[in-house]
C-alpha cells in the first residue's frame, strides 16, 4: 500500500480564522441598500402584511357565519 501524499488539515484554530477572512471578504463585496430602499421595502411589507391580516380575517369571518347558518338549518 502506498501511503497519501496529502497535507495536514489544519488545526481549528487556524481553519477558524481562515472563515472570519473570508467571511470579511465577503462582507466587503456587499451591495449594502441605501437608507431610502429600507424604509420603501419596510413599507412594502408592512402594507402587505396588514393585507393579509384584513384579508385573513374578512375570510374567517364570513367562514364562521356560513357555518354557523349552516349549523342552524341542520339543528
Amino acid at each position: 500500500m502506498a501511503k497519501s501524499t496529502t497535507a495536514p488539515k489544519p488545526n481549528i484554530i487556524m481553519r477558524f480564522v481562515g472563515y472570519l477572512g473570508d467571511v470579511r471578504r465577503e462582507l466587503k463585496r456587499v451591495v449594502w441598500p441605501t437608507r431610502n430602499e429600507v424604509v420603501n421595502s419596510s413599507l412594502v411589507v408592512m402594507v402587505t402584511l396588514a393585507f393579509f391580516v384584513l384579508f385573513t380575517f374578512i375570510v374567517d369571518s364570513i367562514s364562521v357565519y356560513v357555518i354557523t347558518l349552516i349549523g342552524r338549518i341542520g339543528g
